[in-house]
């Protein structure tokens, strides 16, 4: 039988669990079955050195034989000169049929020409599939996984390695991310947290920050990327997804609550923020908890 090649590429090895995660992946998958052939490639001929000080043994991508099935690239490219591997990255894209990447390394397929959605945990465009970072890979080739041997095969390797986020769901958004990178959105989300049934307009944000309201919708846009408007919608539609996750209230009154202005808001935001349903994604935490139990 054919082997899928699968040729993961160290960028960098800041994150051991980078590229170990998915790879043991495709390697528990291949108990039984034998269908992939794995592979740690690096960039440049050579080992990759970690903080630590391991030697990773890599194979060079002009080492690499028979054809590449899937293509998964982690670490990043800080301070090296892979100014090769971009070229042959960018010519060889359309020969291999799925090419992932983790984390940072969504910047290198963006080198190459590739416009990616870096806020979702996993998310697919045609050959071209991402995830947020780190245990999110694990996500990323669990669905690979999924793709070529069916839910059955991934959720068994799940158990394995015991994750239990099989049934995350890809569209489920990075909010964390906002805050983090935003000192003045980090100062406001609590107090907003606080206000969520409250009329919240921008001038009211800007009087809590003794600032003109022209002065902060600059200054926040700025820093955060999106308008104070637009801030307050992710927070609410957070706020609701925690209660969600965390409570069995109605619908109905988690959107007064979170001062959603009802239903049709409530279900209109979700699907912006979140590509799915209130109803939706409540139907899966409950499906995940009954398969994490079974």
């Amino acid at each position: 039988m054919h082997k899928k090649k699968v040729a993961i590429v160290v960028m960098s090895t800041e994150l051991l669990m980078d590229f170990a995660g998915p790879a043991d992946v495709f390697r528990h998958a291949n108990k039984g079955r034998d269908i992939y052939e794995v592979v740690l490639v690096s960039p440049t001929p050579g080992s990759v050195s970690d903080a630590a000080g391991l030697q990773i043994q890599c194979t060079g991508l002009t080492e690499l034989e028979n054809i590449i099935d899937t293509l998964v690239i982690v670490g990043n490219d800080t301070g090296a000169n892979f100014d090769a591997f971009y070229t042959w990255l960018a010519g060889a894209q359309n020969r291999i049929r799925r090419i992932g990447a983790v984390g940072v390394g969504t910047a290198i397929l963006e080198k190459c020409g590739l416009q990616l959605d870096r806020n979702f945990f996993r998310s697919r465009d045609g050959h071209l599939y991402t995830s947020g970072g780190v245990s999110s890979g694990i996500d990323l080739a669990l669905a690979m996984v999924e793709e070529d041997c069916g839910r059955g095969a991934a959720a068994e390797v799940a158990r394995k390695l015991i994750f239990f986020y099989l049934n995350r769901q890809p569209y489920q958004v990075q909010f964390g991310t906002l805050v983090d990178t935003s000192p003045l959105a980090a100062q406001l989300k609590k107090w907003v947290e606080e206000r969520l049934h409250e009329p919240l307009d921008v001038g009211r944000l800007a009087e809590k920050m003794n600032m003109s309201q022209r002065n902060f919708t600059r200054v926040f846009t700025r820093q955060t990327r999106i308008s104070p408007a637009k801030f307050i919608e992710k927070i609410r539609v957070e706020a609701a997804r925690v209660y969600l996750d965390e409570g069995d209230q109605s619908l109905e009154e988690i959107a007064s609550r979170c001062g959603l202005g009802g239903l049709v808001s409530m279900r209109r935001l979700f699907l912006r923020h979140l590509l799915v349903t209130p109803s939706d994604y409540r139907k899966f935490l409950k499906l995940q908890k009954y398969e994490n139990c079974n």
